[in-house]
């Protein structure tokens, strides 16, 4: 029985089946559980929250589960969230953690704190700043963290600096910092590195400014194609030395035991084994040719006022495949085409830069159809991993989708 002050699950989470070797799963999704472990661990606050918001789900059946939660609490008109996350790991007791200390992320803290970040920039970025707004971007609990520093002056004549901050766990730094070399070898324009703290897995980038691809698109207003293989092309030419590679196989597995474990309805199950089984043997036996992005699509680019192509996240780049980054793209396209905002104007560009794609590079359609339908099949985890109420139905039409791709629905 929930007590008065136990605040609610909103929105209810579809069904998870339960998993033997994290028995503990289950109650990540009972709100009595949940705000109980919460006061043991930080204490009942005098105003409970109305609502908690399951945000995130990362999960590795077997193995590891983390829920972000979000507790919303209304005053009047404003509502005032407070976010921490719950830890499973097989054979451990669960943890807790509260934004922004976040045990794998040990630099958080002092860059969500304005008067820590501001002590730190002089050392770090050569910066000094008489006044700092820190605000969060994205939060993945556990993996990264982006946030924006905005840096003043009291002098007028001073504009103000806007710096984005990629927090991670410090041993992933080194790949952050080799990847951006790499993607200098690319037409995209790239942020400036401003400043990096390794042993708080810290990095600064000077801000670009301007309005992302996805923005551009949805409006109708998108790049010329040929403008983005262009640049691309110069990043598929460069020499493949050094950076980590794509592992599609670790990525096609991954998401094969997710779905092992999750889908219990005979639709989605079905829809599932279909999509594997028509990608096992293009994924057994891919192989990188070419360094490439490795996570291209429309949100990761920018176009400036002057109308340059800026590409804001690289941290992928290595050895890879020149089809399978046009294919990442089309696969996003395709995905928001169906279960996103303008689907018109998505479904336009993609049929737009697919076409623009195959001309220019002469590649076979089925091809770069495989490499759209791998990137969908990973992008049908979505549902899941957001948690989203209709996770199983939503699962399942992602997963048509891979079909769609694959029969040459163009």
């Amino acid at each position: 029985m929930v007590s008065f002050d136990t605040p609610t699950l909103k929105p209810e989470v579809a069904p998870l089946p339960e998993d033997a070797k994290l028995p503990g799963l289950l109650r990540l999704f009972d709100s009595e559980w949940v705000w109980q472990a919460y006061c043991s661990q930080f204490g009942t606050p005098e105003e409970p929250p109305q609502h908690l918001r399951p945000r995130q789900f990362i999960y590795r059946p077997g193995a590891r589960a983390v829920v972000d939660y979000v507790a919303e609490r209304r005053w009047d008109q404003w509502v005032v969230e407070e976010e921490f996350a719950i830890e499973l790991e097989a054979g451990k007791p669960e943890r807790l953690f509260h934004y922004p200390d976040d045990p794998y992320l040990p630099g958080l803290p002092h860059m969500v704190s304005a008067a820590d970040a501001q002590q730190l920039l002089p050392k770090y970025v050569r910066l000094h700043p008489q006044r700092l707004r820190v605000e969060a971007v994205r939060y993945r609990p556990g993996g990264r963290a982006v946030l924006r520093h905005i840096a003043g002056w009291r002098r007028s004549s001073a504009d103000d600096v806007t710096l984005f901050v990629r927090v991670m766990p410090p041993a992933r730094l080194e790949r952050l910092l080799q990847a951006a070399e790499l993607a200098e070898q690319s037409g995209f324009v790239l942020p400036r590195l401003a400043g990096c703290w390794p042993e708080g897995g810290v990095v600064w980038l000077a801000a670009v400014p301007g309005e992302t691809v996805r923005s551009l698109i949805r409006q109708g207003k998108p790049p010329d194609p040929d403008l983005m293989l262009d640049n691309l092309a110069q990043l598929w030419a460069a020499p493949q030395g050094g950076g980590q590679a794509l592992n599609v196989q670790a990525g096609f597995a991954t998401t094969q035991r997710l779905f092992s474990q999750v889908l219990q309805d005979e639709g989605p199950r079905r829809a599932y084994q279909q999509a594997a089984d028509a990608l096992t043997s293009f994924v057994e036996t891919w192989q990188p040719t070419a360094l490439a992005h490795n996570d291209f699509y429309d949100d990761q680019m920018v176009v400036t006022p002057s109308g340059e192509l800026a590409l804001v996240d690289f941290e992928e780049t290595g050895p890879g495949d020149p089809l399978m980054d046009v294919g990442n793209l089309l696969a996003h396209l395709r995905w928001m085409a169906s279960f996103g905002s303008a689907a018109e104007e998505c479904a336009t560009y993609r049929h737009r830069f697919r076409h623009a794609a195959l001309e220019r590079f002469a590649w076979d359609e089925h091809e770069l159809a495989l490499r759209e339908a791998y990137a969908l099949f990973r992008l049908s985890s979505n549902p899941v991993r957001q948690l989203r109420h209709d996770w199983p139905t939503a699962t399942e039409a992602g997963l048509h989708l891979v079909v769609e791709a694959l029969d040459g629905a163009s």
